[in-house]
């Protein structure tokens, strides 16, 4: 299950770019997943509940997993497009396209903390 090394990684990068201090106080990290990402954001919440187990340091901290759909950008028209039902066609022009703009990430979009 790579979810457990995704969180590993989420609470490594927290606590890179916060002080301990800072990270006491925190009370939610908000994630960005793209549905391309390969990352199931119910195994990624099961993943997180497992780290942060009653008494650890972190046990009080919620997850929110926000889901992203696909959009591509067209490389002839330069249109952006929502892809619904995997169809990756510009819906202004008509053709194909494989740029895709979104859908593909997975990001730490917002951490809140106590005041």
């Amino acid at each position: 299950m790579h979810e457990t090394s995704i969180v590993n990684s989420i609470m490594r990068t927290l606590e890179m770019e916060f002080e301990a201090e800072k990270l006491q106080k925190m009370k939610a990290i908000y994630l960005k997943v793209g549905v391309l990402s390969n990352i199931e954001p119910r195994l990624l919440h099961n993943a997180y509940g497992a780290y942060n187990y009653c008494g650890s340091k972190y046990h009080n901290v919620d997850l929110h997993i926000e889901s992203t759909a696909i959009k591509i950008q067209c490389e002839v028209c330069n249109h952006i497009t929502l892809v619904e039902q995997y169809k990756f066609l510009c819906e202004n022009c008509g053709r194909p396209s494989k740029n895709i703009i979104q859908g593909e990430e997975m990001l730490i979009h917002k951490i809140e903390f106590e005041d």
